[in-house]
């Protein structure tokens, strides 16, 4: 019943929205759909990533964009679904045009943009409102369209934005795979109906080679008693299953007590549609197994077949790739790692059908392979592949080097180096079927995109300054970036396409750009791509112009080589410097006149290569970005700067003068001050006595300057300062400290005044 129930929720919600998306246009943004599409019986090639190719088209997700970001109907453009011809992506030219204005952001990286017939499918953040008025993004739609993005149809949504999902096809009927909370469905997109498909399973592995393969496997535990409520008797071994998206229901019977099913509803406590690969059932169980033993039994309910081990094996799976699953198991027997614990198998799927059977497979040479009896190396980390023998290999990284193993007899493997210095390099995928000659891994480090061979010889890599061996050099892709954590970079028809995130400043833009790794029709070798790597360094590394201006100090020179190199414009070079005429009324004051000359003759060249020439960039950036990248090139040339002001307009020096002369004032005031009241008090004072002085011991004093006077008697002297204002004594204290003891003329000018004549000391009279 519970069942029916989540069934019939399922197709309620798909209702809605899918109504939701009829109105779309109304609610939104408007967004008319393209005018031609490829034909739905056109050939697809890459399905599943960020680029999906359709007949003469490639659709990509135009760059990286958060989830968060507005998805209302026809406004994203970064994150949106756009398409470009394929000659036009070969030929280096961007005339993208947007096929579908929503976000293409899901959290599974793994899984991306599918194309089945005349549609494509993807997964979109949700953009609805709740009660509170807060936009769901965490949900996540599912949709589709046609190829010229009309008809939009959303299906339903998933709470969480990081469901992994797969869309795939069988018999013409397109099916989403998708995985929440430990439980697999499959949503029929003709009929709108949602089977759940495994509940409770362990861990699983999806095709990571085709991925609109319908099969998943996965493991599931086993409990004997399960129809028991509370019940704890659970076996520790496991069993690997398989299941497609078109099942619909079990292919064994599976019965329950009446009791447990009525006290549930009706809901059956064990839900698998898939069929046994692998039972890990051990030998003591032969005489009781469970129900979820599906192999031939005896009448009286034993199994026909002993298992080959005792206490029976638990599974881990790996990978599932190379038309097979790699798994180790573990035999509950042993006590230690001694032995076949910890050897990593192949089963390829060819083996399963009629006549397998799950337990006797187990046995050594009923179908399984060994790979690799640690997986120390031959980790999920490795690539695995098997040549046109059916052998095994696998490529993986240790110690800075790429190490290929070629797997013989019982996993022991012959170790080749293919390339060292890699450093704690990440390996992508391979690439066997573009050139004749050579198989291609491609690898990253440190962001950065890298090639080596490697089905070469020993000898191949042993000496390779010889032309011959050249090609086994790895190589470097140009200087190109990909975004980290985002969907792997991809390889179609020899073009490798990524999420380009070279910094420009403080930012990198993370859109979508393209090298054609093609010359004359055919897939560049090592050393080709060596060559093409030297042309992008005689035009902006170690070998070019730039790098000369650079090296002779040349550095605003440089900068504008530099922006002509990735724009191929010259005209913010020329409004920067028009900008500074107009500021300054000058010419000449952000470039020389040589400097101008020189930059003039290098961009009327002709054959000066730009980024273009190397790196196409395939979307549109928003509004926003473009200012961005705009504002960069304008800063990062020589552009004007207004002096800096303070609050109140005028710069510092002007308010280091302005302080200069308050202190000149105030000085001159201050002597000014003392001699008018010196003056003032001489005109009050009495006739005196001439002063008597002393010459007996200072001959050049004039003792006939002044007529001579009786000396000033004590009170005398206090009575006179008496006279001079408070205010005005403290200025005369202030200004014989800092005045010299020389008279100067009283109506000097403040800055300009004399130095004053020493005043003679007076002695009282003896």
């Amino acid at each position: 019943m519970r069942k029916i129930v989540k069934k019939a929720a399922t197709i309620f919600t798909a209702g809605v929205l899918a109504f939701g998306a009829v109105s779309l246009a109304a609610c939104g943004e408007k967004f008319t759909p393209l005018k031609d599409a490829p034909a739905a019986s056109a050939e697809v090639s890459s399905n599943g990533g960020f680029v999906v190719e359709k007949g003469d088209y490639v659709y990509f997700i135009n760059g990286v964009e958060t989830y968060t970001s507005d998805n209302t109907y026809g406004v994203p453009v970064k994150g949106a679904l756009m398409r470009a011809k394929k000659s036009d992506v070969e030929k280096g030219e961007n005339n993208a045009e947007t096929v579908i204005p929503s976000l293409m952001v899901a959290s599974d990286f793994t899984s991306g943009v599918y194309i089945h017939g005349g549609r494509v499918y993807y997964a979109t953040p949700n953009s609805d409102r709740n009660m509170q008025g807060v936009v769901e993004s965490g949900y996540l739609n599912f949709n589709s369209a046609a190829l010229d993005g009309s008809d939009v149809k959303t299906y339903f949504n998933v709470s969480s934005n990081s469901t992994v999902y797969r869309y795939v096809e069988v018999d013409d009927t397109v099916y989403l795979l998708y995985v929440e909370n430990s439980n697999l469905h499959s949503y029929n997109t003709k009929t709108d109906t949602d089977t759940e498909l495994v509940r409770s399973m362990g861990a699983y592995v999806l095709d990571s080679l085709d991925k609109t393969n319908p099969y998943v496997y996965y493991t599931m535990s086993v409990t004997a008693e399960i129809d028991v409520e509370d019940s704890t008797v659970s076996r520790n071994y496991n069993q690997i299953y398989r299941v497609s998206a078109d099942a619909t229901e079990a292919p064994y019977e599976y019965t329950y007590s009446q009791e447990y099913l009525d006290e549930h509803d009706g809901e059956a406590p064990y839900l698998n549609l898939g069929t046994i690969v692998l039972d890990g059932i051990g030998s003591v169980f032969k005489d009781i197994p469970t129900q979820f033993s599906h192999e031939a039994t005896t009448s009286d309910g034993k199994l026909s077949d002993t298992p080959e081990s005792a206490l029976g094996f638990t599974y881990t799976l790996q990978a599932y790739t190379n038309d097979g699953i790699y798994f180790t198991r573990s035999d509950l027997a042993t006590t230690s790692t001694v032995g076949e614990d910890g050897w990593l198998y192949f089963l390829p799927e060819s083996k399963l059908g009629t006549g397998w059977n799950s337990i006797t497979g187990n046995k050594r040479g009923s179908g399984m392979e060994v790979v690799a009896q640690s997986t120390d190396n031959a980790s999920d980390a490795a690539i695995f592949y098997r040549d046109t023998d059916g052998k095994h290999h696998y490529l993986y990284v240790s110690d800075g080097a790429i190490l290929r193993a070629d797997v013989g007899e019982n996993g022991l493997a012959e170790v080749t180096r293919i390339a060292i210095g890699v450093g704690s390099a990440t390996l992508s995928f391979i690439d066997d079927t573009s050139d004749p000659t050579y198989d291609y891994v491609y690898y990253t480090s440190s962001g950065n995109i890298f090639r080596a061979v490697y089905n070469g010889t020993a000898d191949d890599y042993n000496v390779l300054n010889y032309d011959s061996n050249k090609p086994y050099q790895p190589v470097q892709i140009l200087k190109i970036s990909h975004a980290q954590s985002w969907y792997n970079f991809e390889l179609s028809d020899g073009i490798l396409y990524f999420a380009d995130a070279e910094s420009l400043g403080s930012s990198s833009y993370t859109y979508v750009s393209a090298v054609n790794l093609n010359k004359d029709g055919k897939l560049m070798n090592n050393a080709e791509i060596a060559a093409f790597n030297d042309e992008y360094e005689a035009a902006i590394g170690e070998d070019s112009y730039y790098q000369e201006l650079t090296d002779d100090g040349k550095s605003n020179l440089a900068a504008a080589v530099r922006y002509y190199f990735y724009t191929g414009e010259t005209q913010q070079f020329y409004d920067n410097i028009k900008e500074a005429e107009d500021e300054t009324g000058k010419q000449n004051t952000l470039y020389s006149e040589d400097e101008v000359k020189s930059f003039e003759e290098f961009t009327s060249e002709t054959g000066v290569k730009f980024r273009s020439d190397f790196i196409t960039k395939l979307g549109k950036m928003t509004e926003a970005d473009e200012e961005s990248y705009s504002e960069y090139w304008k800063n990062n040339l020589q552009h004007y700067t207004a002096p800096t002001e303070t609050s109140t307009g005028l710069p510092a020096w002007a308010w280091a003068l302005i302080g200069i002369a308050i202190g000149l004032v105030v000085i001159g005031a201050g002597v000014a001050v003392y001699f008018v009241v010196r003056s003032k008090k001489k005109e009050e004072e009495p006739t005196k006595k001439k002063m008597y002085v002393d010459t007996t011991d200072d001959k050049d004093v004039d003792v006939y300057a002044t007529d001579e006077t009786a000396p000033v008697t004590e009170e005398e002297e206090a009575a006179a300062e008496e006279t001079v204002p408070e205010e005005a004594a403290v200025e005369e204290t202030a200004a014989e400290e800092t005045v010299p003891e020389e008279s100067a003329p009283e109506e000097a000018a403040p800055e300009e005044a004399a130095p004053a004549e020493p005043v003679p000391e007076e002695k009282p009279e003896e």
